[in-house]
């Protein structure tokens, strides 16, 4: 086995796991350059040198992968846990909760960056102590020679402190990853040209590049972001990006770049230059609030593969992982798991003459060709969609109603959208489902025409969305189900009457990169006329009596005409997290309206609304007729609209008087290439 990598040491796992089960016995010697010692070592993960150029995420189906062959990832070696994904479009956050069912973790492969801590964990010598207790023997060596005997049997030459030694082999599998094929020279031998003297017709897959690099991050930014994938769909005209990944770790945020800027870049300067681009788009800086307090510890530009291998065997000979395919853009360990567990079966069970291989080992290759065809069409229709402003809406705006409107089993487009953001699923079955008629009819129905309504409304009532994020407030319909019951609680214990049937409710939730006491200050404005959100046309809110969050606080509501009104009166804070205000007269009188700042991290909170009233009845005949045709024409989601814009503006006045409020940092260093 030629590298020590994922690859390698699952080809070892199975071939030895499968190989014991069937009363065989194999001697299988792993040459891996950045490894030193021979033997399992006491610490998981130690003793690999240099990096592995990877974004280092471990997707759910690789974790359940692991559990099935008995592989827990020990604790030190796990730099972070996903509970959430967040897809970024263009201005438009989709974010998704992690099942309960499923896990996702971040590692890192190998031991960059430099000034790690941790720097002798790495999941890739974690799986390779894995191999060595299966029974694999490690030589910390490279191979500088190959050729075949007279018998046409594999021979391969390394290096020891005595000269080369030769060793005459049955079977030889090269699963050094691409990024080897050119930085493993020895004596002028790339690696290529070593494979190639054993498999002539071997042609690698196709590459592209990537820019991966690490920031050495603030403590408190590190918190706020812990816990969250975030996948940027677009950049900008300068910098042409098709998709992106942000995913913080231990004391590093790891940030991955594929797209035509980083394609086109050639040296050093280009690469700096792109940094510096992607950490001043306006979305990016938001979201890195400390970007300004971060150094860079290194970066790289690895090579991808995009394609599969042609001719990746002949008698006793084979390649593995990405020498042969991947996952298009996603989940290349468990590639790699897959691609070694079929050539070990193949060799147990069929042969490992070129005849034997095509038969049991080149079908698994050509699913994966087959599969990344679609998976080309599948990134081609997302990246259309999220780096639209339109068509970004439009999907941002059927998943919002999809939330609100379906339970947790039945939401289609969010299952959709996490099997491509977290590669949960074969993309043959992703490209189905995204074309399937109730797919289509969502997107429209849900998406284009509520789009359009929304349109019209923001046009009416003068909402411009210029220089911020659209965010998904939108409340899942089992957490409304949840929370009505907690604030019930709240309000009775508060004294409050509340309706028993409601004729109008609306919740929406917003998580803000901020403490609680900034968001507080914010909700203080309600009413006031400096304040910087809700303020719509025809849409006029005053306090009138009162102190500013102090209880006997009065705002008064008017919408279009003075007829339609009605007050609100701050009964009660409630542990400086509740705001609890009762609608006194008007149109929804009796009604309730509550603001929970829920605090997630010392410095990020989720802020959530809660709106419920029933419609006024009128006395005579006439008023009870006006206001029964009012209740039934009500625009409910004209609220909507208004609500999700003053929330996403609240969102980005706090998160930048906050920003605004740390203290400056000395310029950080630009970081060194990590080789």
């Amino acid at each position: 086995m030629i590298g020590g990598g994922p690859a390698g040491a699952f080809f070892a796992i199975h071939l030895l796991n499968r190989a014991r089960a069937l009363g065989l016995d194999l001697s299988l010697h792993i040459f891996e350059r950045r490894r030193s010692d021979a033997t399992a070592s006491q610490c998981p993960g130690a003793n690999w040198k240099g990096c592995n150029y990877c974004a280092g995420g471990l997707s759910p189906k690789l974790i359940e992968t692991l559990e099935e062959m008995g592989l827990a990832v020990p604790e030190s070696i796990v730099q972070g846990k996903v509970r959430s994904i967040t897809i970024e479009g263009h201005w438009k956050n989709i974010e998704f909760h992690v099942p309960d069912d499923r896990k996702m973790l971040a590692v890192y492969r190998g031991s960059r960056p430099t000034g790690r801590p941790d720097s002798r964990a790495s999941f890739d010598s974690f799986l390779l102590d894995e191999a060595i207790r299966a029974g694999a023997h490690l030589a910390g060596a490279e191979i500088t020679g190959a050729d075949f005997t007279p018998a046409g049997r594999p021979l391969l030459g390394h290096q020891t402190s005595t000269g080369t030694q030769w060793t005459e082999l049955d079977f030889v599998v090269f699963a050094s990853g691409v990024n080897e094929m050119a930085s493993c020279v020895h004596h002028g031998i790339p690696l290529l040209d070593t494979i190639r003297r054993l498999m002539p017709a071997f042609v690698p897959p196709g590459l592209r590049r990537t820019l991966i690099f690490e920031l050495e991050a603030d403590p408190h930014l590190l918190t706020s972001l812990d816990g969250q994938v975030h996948f940027p769909e677009y950049g900008s005209r300068m910098l042409r990006l098709e998709m992106c990944s942000i995913i913080p770790k231990r004391g590093f945020i790891t940030v991955v770049l594929v797209g035509g800027s980083v394609d086109q870049a050639r040296t050093k300067v280009d690469y700096q230059r792109i940094l510096g681009h992607f950490l001043e788009l306006p979305h990016i800086h938001r979201l890195l609030a400390r970007c300004d307090h971060t150094r860079m510890a290194c970066f790289c530009n690895p090579s991808m593969v995009v394609g599969t291998a042609r001719h990746p065997f002949t008698d006793r000979v084979a390649v593995v992982g990405d020498l042969a395919t991947t996952r298009l853009y996603k989940d290349g360990i468990l590639s790699a798991c897959q691609t070694a567990r079929a050539l070990a079966d193949t060799a147990l069970e069929a042969g490992i003459d070129a005849r034997s291989l095509a038969q049991g080992y080149l079908p698994a290759i050509e699913r994966f060709r087959r599969d990344n065809r679609f998976a080309a069409v599948v990134f081609r229709l997302h990246r259309i969609f999220f780096s639209s402003p339109m068509l970004s809406r439009v999907l941002y705006q059927a998943v919002i109603t999809e939330r609100k409107n379906s339970w947790r089993g039945e939401r289609r487009l969010k299952r959709l959208l996490w099997q491509i953001a977290s590669g949960d699923a074969q993309y043959e079955d992703i490209f189905y489902s995204a074309i399937h008629p109730t797919t289509v009819w969502l997107v429209f129905t849900n998406g284009w025409l509520l789009t359009l309504r929304n349109y019209f409304t923001e046009c009416l009532f003068g909402l411009d969305w210029r220089g911020f994020g659209r965010f998904t407030t939108g409340v899942a319909r089992e957490r409304l189900e949840g929370k009505r019951a907690e604030f019930a609680r709240l309000i009775t214990e508060s004294d409050i009457a509340v309706p028993n049937r409601l004729e109008f409710e609306r919740m929406y939730t917003i998580r803000i990169l901020a403490p609680r006491r900034q968001i507080l200050e914010q909700l203080g404005t309600f009413g006031e006329p400096n304040r910087k959100f809700l303020k719509a046309r025809f849409l006029r809110v005053a306090r009138t009596d009162g102190r500013p969050n102090e209880p006997g606080c009065v705002i008064r509501y008017t919408v279009i005409h003075r007829r339609l009104h009605f007050s609100l009166v701050l009964e009660q804070i409630r542990g400086g997290h509740l705001l609890v205000y009762r609608v006194r007269d008007g149109f929804a009188r009796g009604g309730v309206l509550l603001f929970e700042i829920e605090q997630l991290t010392e410095e990020s909170c989720n802020l959530s609304i809660y709106v419920a009233f029933n419609f006024q009845r009128g006395g005579g005949w006439l008023s009870r007729a006006f206001w029964h045709a009012f209740r039934w024409l009500f625009p409910a989601f004209v609220h909507d609209v208004i609500w999700n814009h003053s929330l996403c503006q609240l969102k980005d006045v706090a998160e930048q008087e906050y920003i605004a409020s740390i203290p400056s940092a000395p310029t950080p260093s630009p970081g060194e290439p990590c080789r």
